[in-house]
């Protein structure tokens, strides 16, 4: 766990800061004060809240019209996230990847749960996601699983195994996970929930998102996230930065952030190099980057994915639930 040195500081005299930013300890309103932590710090852990066992969630509202999310509701409403299909469901999800004998479906399902609850609540005050779309379904199967569909991509290497050094590299030390442009916390902190040995580093540069992520975090009891408030850039800017960040990351995450070669020349600093690996000597493997995207893509990024996979595919969905895919690249072809 990492070590905790909070200190206190009113609400409207935060700034955005060049290195990683520290993460917000748990507050009762917006408007009072909060405490953050030290660059390496864990989120202040929270008493836990009890599942809403309901089916007509009273943070629902109406949902868009536009005929691509008109496709995600009409997917979503067909399965209540509190059922026992939608739990068999991820059940399911485990073992078709293999990942079900590290992890507790049933456990994983009610985490979701309260996730899900956490934003639906957070988003009457600021729009984590639009507020047309906000009921239990469509933050559940649209923003939810749609994380947790990376999780088999995350833990994949090239020396599997079905226990729980899956959470790590191969030099035994937890994987680093950066997500850049986390927003309400997609798809970081769905993954941070249920990959508690992994180190999540979530990066946005709105600042009350982040203290919503963070109040989310501080809640689920989620200690394995940190938070970067600005742009990604900024991250190794400086010689504190370079020696925490560049080339640190085993895993870099990314849904819908910009134009993705843009996005690729963000995130190349931040990869683990094979060349680097090979120098010091580590038995570790090349960065990965993992990005969700639709639509069609350019031909120079195409001609360097490694792998190309439909979430709908991940999640064994009915095809055409969604036309979000999920790619991989190692570092060496984002440069």
């Amino acid at each position: 766990m990492w070590t905790q040195n909070k200190m206190t500081l009113p609400i409207m005299m935060m700034a955005c800061i060049s290195h990683v930013h520290p993460l917000f300890a748990r507050r009762t309103m917006m408007t009072t004060a909060f405490s953050f932590s030290s660059t390496n710090s864990a989120i202040t852990t929270a008493s836990r809240g009890g599942i809403r066992k309901q089916q007509h969630h009273p943070f629902s509202t109406t949902t868009s019209s536009s005929s691509e999310e008109e496709v995600w509701n009409r997917a979503a409403e067909e399965i209540d996230p509190y059922s026992e299909e939608a739990k068999l469901n991820l059940s399911n999800f485990y073992k078709r990847h293999n990942i079900d004998s590290i992890k507790d479906a049933e456990k994983d399902h009610k985490k979701l749960l309260r996730l899900t609850e956490q934003v639906l609540s957070w988003n009457q005050r600021l729009n984590l996601i639009s507020r047309k779309d906000c009921t239990p379904e469509v933050v559940y199967h649209r923003h939810v699983l749609p994380s947790i569909a990376l999780m088999p991509l995350v833990l994949k290497s090239s020396h599997d195994t079905d226990d729980d050094n899956n959470n790590k590299n191969n030099n035994s030390q937890p994987l680093k996970i950066v997500d850049v442009g986390t927003g309400g916390g997609f798809p970081g902190l769905p993954l941070a929930l249920l990959l508690p040995h992994c180190e999540f580093t979530l990066v946005d540069s709105i600042q009350k998102k982040l203290v919503a992520v963070s109040e989310m975090a501080a809640e689920l009891d989620v200690e394995n996230v940190r938070i970067h408030c600005g742009r990604c850039e900024e991250m190794y800017a400086e010689r504190e930065g370079r020696m925490e960040h560049l080339g640190k990351y085993d895993v870099c995450l990314g849904r819908s952030v910009t134009a993705l070669p843009r996005f690729c020349a963000w995130m190349y600093p931040l990869l683990k190099k094979q060349q680097q690996q090979q120098e010091e000597d580590c038995d570790g493997e090349e960065g990965r980057l993992i990005y969700i995207i639709g639509g069609e893509l350019e031909d120079v990024v195409e001609s360097r994915i490694q792998s190309d996979t439909y979430l709908d595919e991940l999640l064994d969905r009915e095809e055409g639930t969604s036309d979000k895919r999920a790619l991989i690249f190692m570092a060496n072809d984002v440069e």
